[in-house]
């Protein structure tokens, strides 16, 4: 069995390389986006139990007469459901689409450097 010994194009770094930062090297947003998805799915959810327990007495939210799609608008128990249910569900998977890009990066510049993965 052959061995091949790759030489890495940069060295490791320990510490935060603020020339990578400026050149757009080293990515920050793959950090940042965790931290907001944390933050916005506490938001959705308090909009979603807002929503179910506001105490509105027509489901139209003071947006006109209660009608059957006041139920999907935020309005009621369960367009608060919907808005608990889907809308973490939804920005779950558009963190994770956002994450899978910046890895698909790191796994190509590892690519790029002769790294083995």
């Amino acid at each position: 069995m052959e061995q091949t010994n790759f030489t890495q194009a940069h060295p490791a770094s320990s510490g935060f390389n603020f020339k990578d930062f400026l050149s757009f090297k080293t990515m920050i947003t793959l950090q940042i986006i965790q931290i907001v998805y944390v933050v916005i799915a506490i938001l959705i959810t308090l909009s979603g139990l807002a929503a179910m327990f506001g105490g509105h007495g027509d489901y139209g939210g003071g947006f006109g007469a209660p009608g059957p799609m006041a139920l999907f608008t935020g309005g009621g128990f369960f367009g608060g459901l919907i808005i608990l249910v889907v809308g973490n569900i939804g920005w779950r998977m558009w963190c994770e689409l956002i994450i899978v890009f910046f890895r698909m990066n790191k796994t190509l510049n590892n690519i790029e450097i002769g790294q083995k993965i």
